[in-house]
């Protein structure tokens, strides 16, 4: 009896391995395939003032933090930290206008598609989550964007490294994301833009921004995260912050409307709030890689509103990262410790990985800098840093400024411990 329970057991870790053999053999197939037979769609850019503007909005909401990274505007490529490393090493890509190391020699479909399918003009995938339900009408627009001769978009000559998946990886872009190859043959259109529109809220949410996929947990699309209510939103989703200077895994948080877990007590305006200066009501400082929807307007932004309310409460608790989440406290004047609360020491303590951005203050008039910290965007746009204006008032700017100044050797007045 032990004899043909073991050799049970046997053929069952047989079959196992070869079915495990099987499966990794095809997600290699896929990731390195050709799709010549994936149409370029019908896709030509926006380059009305309209277009360009909606394009603009969508690219630094989606885009830019990924293509150009925290604290920077130039889409020349990054190395990216929205998957575990346990499924390898992504970068993203230069979408310059450089003709040889960027976008420039594409087409409006071969970016289209890119966008669409995540294959290249080479017809290979790359491993970039694709946006496969974007309407045609905010593609042009994008690609109307990049080609509008903006100066984000002028030619550089960097090139990244080309991202490298481990086996799991390969079977998590081949399986769990899946590779999108489907032609676009038909017209994608974009909902009737409405604050009180659930449709117009969920296509912008899960078709347009990345706030279903990155806030459920698991690698589906943000198609397949929709079709389960008992996790959509309810956060989960991991980061690993390790490799810019953080404390390790980051789950993102729960924003579905459970008002023990999620944001439910949240009111249109708080929340309108959050999305563009990056602070919750409580407080706390949403950390990277969460953008500013700094150009997302009013209307937008209330339609998503609308969609989260209209969907089902999360009522999991999603634990906080290890280090804790950044929380301002207005009545501190202290500016070593504002340092910390305001969540600066997180991007630009010894270590972290916009460290040296700081030496950029060096030389500027205290005023100045003080004027940045409470309004970023005003000298930046485009930049990730949180909008402090309702946070910290002049005084404590002015205060905070010298320290920042003092920590990158500049003239501080006589008393400031940097």
């Amino acid at each position: 009896m032990m004899k043909k329970i073991l050799l049970a057991v046997g053929v069952l870790v047989v079959l196992v391995l070869i079915g495990a053999g099987s499966a990794m053999g095809l997600a290699t197939h896929k990731v390195n395939k050709t799709y010549e037979d994936v149409a370029l769609p019908n896709i030509t850019r926006d380059s009305s003032p309209e277009g360009i503007a909606r394009g603009e909005q969508v690219f630094r909401a989606v885009c830019a933090e990924c293509h150009a990274g925290g604290g920077n505007t130039k889409p020349v490529g990054v190395r990216m930290h929205d998957f575990p490393p346990d499924l390898g090493t992504f970068y993203s890509a230069n979408i310059t206008s450089d003709s040889e190391k960027g976008v420039g020699a594409w087409s409006d479909q071969e970016i289209a598609r890119m966008v669409i399918n995540s294959i290249d003009r080479n017809n290979k995938f790359r491993p970039m989550p694709p946006f496969p339900n974007m309407g045609d009408k905010d593609l042009a627009a994008v690609i109307g964007f990049m080609r509008s001769g903006h100066p984000d978009f002028a030619p550089e000559k960097a090139q990244p490294p080309r991202s490298e998946l481990t086996p799991p990886g390969r079977m998590v872009f081949s399986f769990a994301m899946g590779i999108n190859d489907k032609s676009r043959t038909a017209e994608v259109p974009v909902p009737a833009k409405a604050a009180d529109s659930v449709e117009y809220g969920r296509y912008v949410s899960a078709s347009v921004y990345d706030c279903v996929f990155c806030h459920s947990a698991g690698f589906g699309s943000s198609a397949e995260k929709m079709k389960d209510p008992a996790t959509v939103l309810g956060g989960g989703f991991e980061f690993d912050m390790t490799p810019l200077g953080g404390e390790g895994k980051l789950l993102s948080p729960n924003i579905s409307p459970s008002e023990t877990a999620g944001i439910g007590k949240w009111t249109l305006d708080e929340f309108i709030l959050a999305m563009k200066s990056g602070v919750t009501p409580d407080g706390h400082l949403l950390r990277a890689p969460m953008p500013k929807y700094r150009y997302a307007d009013d209307v937008e932004l209330t339609a998503i509103y609308t969609f989260i309310r209209s969907m089902k409460p999360v009522d999991k608790v999603v634990p906080p990262p290890a280090g804790g989440r950044p929380k301002v406290d207005p009545a501190n004047s202290d500016p070593e410790k504002m340092f910390s609360a305001l969540g600066c020491a997180t991007c630009h303590a010894p270590g972290k990985a916009y460290e040296a951005k700081l030496q950029g203050a060096k030389g500027k008039p205290v005023e100045e800098v003080a004027k940045w910290i409470r309004n970023p965007e005003a000298f930046k746009p485009g930049t990730q840093m949180p909008t402090y204006a309702t946070l910290v008032d002049e005084n404590n700017a002015l205060a905070l400024a010298k320290y920042v100044l003092g920590r990158t050797g500049g003239t501080v007045s006589e008393g400031t411990n940097p």
